[in-house]
């Protein structure tokens, strides 16, 4: 499975790479936080508010692939505009 993985276009999408790494780190902390919180049998509204922030920083992750496999398709502008437009209405369903 491993020899079908396809690297990230460097050219491409060294930009997006940084603020998917910056979000990851970002997302980790808030991870060890709340397991933390759990561990210390903190306040319950606390640890969903910062549940909620992990789901939504994780939608972020998600979304930022999908920008990045966007700008690695060769495909006209037109077209990737409203796919980005596509995914802006998904994510705005919350």
């Amino acid at each position: 499975m491993a020899k079908n993985r396809k690297r990230i276009d460097i050219s491409v999408g060294t930009n997006i790479q940084t603020t998917i790494q910056m979000r990851l780190s970002r997302l980790g902390g808030q991870v060890q936080a709340l397991r933390r919180m759990v561990g210390n049998g903190d306040d319950w509204k606390k640890m969903l508010t910062l549940a909620a922030a992990i789901e939504g920083a994780a939608d972020q992750v998600s979304a930022d692939l999908f920008r990045g496999y966007l700008e690695s398709l060769a495909v006209d502008e037109t077209v990737a505009a409203k796919a980005r437009e596509g995914l802006e209405l998904v994510l705005r369903r919350r």
